[in-house]
């Protein structure tokens, strides 16, 4: 029974809808309301051009931080964690052919094929709601592969890997599982942000090298960017 006063289950349920009707709003009057086109083009914009429009590191603008907010949950729900550009496409195209764990809706995976590289994607669940509000293999089907079952799976290709859960151990499992001189591409928050656990950057700090980053564009309040490791031991 609820409370006295307390809005009936009818008038919650018309208000989340309304508020996801929001989110798909601010996301669709923003720049990245193109996103699905991209993907099937193969194809995103300068990194620069997504900045000029927001989509930048601190300092934002801070009237538009609750529109950005706004727009990121519609963007988690749809697609993932990580904003395309066209230079992260450049990079993962030169660590190519590239073996995607963790792959979640697929969405960097197809956009990845479409742009012309040779790409396995892999999720430990590759299909149906888990837990992020988005559909696993909603745009590329996945091999239900855990990481580090992809990563022996497919020995000759480097690993990408965007937004490891953070506080849970597959991605340190998978980044174990490479052997040396083969390289990963992980978008990720550095040590302390959302992304991995400490096990896991310890383990990059001590058995990989860091050959270089890439700013890519981001929501307000986030810190992500573009890895690219090499396991040396």
């Amino acid at each position: 029974m609820s409370a006295p006063g307390a809005p009936d289950a009818q008038t919650l349920a018309a208000a989340q809808a309304r508020y996801v009707q929001m989110q798909d709003e601010a996301l669709r009057r923003g720049p990245l309301a193109r996103v699905a086109e991209w993907i099937q083009a193969g194809k995103a914009p300068p990194a620069e051009q997504l900045r000029s429009q927001g989509l930048m590191t601190p300092p934002h603008d801070e009237t538009r931080i609750p529109e950005f907010r706004m727009a990121r949950k519609a963007f988690v729900r749809t697609y993932g964690f990580s904003i395309p550009c066209a230079e992260a496409i450049g990079v993962l195209a030169r660590l190519a052919p590239l073996v995607e764990i963790g792959a979640g809706t697929g969405y960097w995976s197809a956009l990845l094929r479409n742009a012309g590289l040779d790409v396995v994607t892999t999720d430990a669940f590759p299909v149906g709601d888990i837990g992020y509000g988005f559909q696993a293999g909603r745009f590329c089907e996945a091999e239900a592969l855990t990481g580090d079952a992809a990563v022996r799976a497919y020995p000759e290709r480097n690993v990408f890997c965007s937004w490891p859960t953070q506080d849970s151990p597959w991605a340190l499992a998978a980044v174990r599982a490479m052997a040396p001189g083969r390289r990963l591409a992980l978008i990720g928050e550095p040590r302390g942000g959302e992304t991995g656990t400490p096990g896991l950057h310890r383990y990059l700090e001590t058995r990989f090298r860091l050959l270089g980053t890439l700013a890519i564009p981001q929501f307000p309040k986030e810190r992500d960017a573009l890895f690219v490791y090499e396991r040396i031991r």
